[in-house]
């Protein structure tokens, strides 16, 4: 069940991004070889109600590694592409159940603002990996990024779902994380309030009714993402027997954390 009740919870799974080596305050500097690895913490809650009766409940923790590597460019094109991948290695504590995500992102990056052109992501237990193209590519990152400003990031899109994604930029903070205090982070949020599409699940079409995520992310001068807090919420429902509904529910947070050895040229 917890497998059904995640494939519902609807949330930002673009961690970071990477950009030009230029941009000090790059979310992730951009050099093919940059190596980071951040400890995660992650409690997922969910549950199945039909006719307003709770039917299954859900409630679960898991630790494990998320590795964010910068592995190729490609210099042909005007402004240069840069391949980049996200792989998060994590155990269940209440099944200990080991799982895996893996995304890989095209971006690409001007003077003015970081883009994503593609993304691909798989997980265990999916039987194809979901691709995605961006035209006109997503604006994940304005280069110009201070205390005050804003952007439409575009609608990130999973599946049959599409979640419209704006940021923010809060303030400047110090963190300390596995690998040492960070001072004067950039803290910016990205922000959806609402999501729509639809979800198959054991043959049954499940139509996405709601959906919140707040993503916080501290970006350190010259390093790049040193800590991530992410919160998401979502609702799903589909036609029940002798009517009524089954609705789904469903919320996460994740917590990452740099540690240490990261590799920034």
């Amino acid at each position: 069940m917890t497998r059904l009740i995640a494939k519902i919870l609807i949330s930002c799974s673009l961690l970071a991004a990477a950009a030009s080596c230029q941009a000090a305050m790059d979310p992730i500097p951009c050099s093919v070889g940059n190596h980071w690895e951040m400890e995660c913490v992650k409690m997922m809650k969910g549950k199945v109600e039909y006719k307003g009766q709770k039917m299954v409940g859900m409630f679960d923790t898991s630790s494990g590694t998320v590795v964010y590597e910068v592995f190729s460019v490609d210099n042909s094109t005007a402004a240069p592409v840069y391949s980049y991948r996200e792989t998060t290695r994590t155990r269940s504590s209440v099944k200990g159940r080991e799982s895996t995500e893996k995304s890989e992102m095209r971006i690409t990056n001007d003077n003015k603002a970081l883009k994503i052109l593609s993304t691909e992501t798989s997980y265990t237990g999916a039987d194809k990996s979901d691709k995605q193209s961006y035209d006109p590519p997503l604006l994940y990152f304005a280069k110009d990024a201070a205390p005050g400003k804003s952007w439409d990031v575009g609608t990130i899109r999973g599946e049959d779902s599409k979640e419209p994604l704006s940021a923010k930029v809060i303030g400047r903070e110090s963190v300390t994380v596995p690998a040492g205090t960070f001072k004067d982070c950039l803290k910016v949020i990205y922000i959806t309030d609402t999501a729509s599409g639809n979800i198959n699940m054991m043959g049954q079409n499940f139509t996405v009714t709601g959906g919140k995520t707040r993503g916080v992310y501290w970006i350190a001068d010259g390093i790049g993402v040193v800590k991530e807090l992410e919160v998401s919420t979502s609702t799903a429902q589909a036609p029940g027997p002798a009517g009524g509904f089954v609705t789904m529910e469903g919320s996460t947070c994740t917590i990452a954390e740099l540690k240490p050895g990261y590799i920034v040229k």
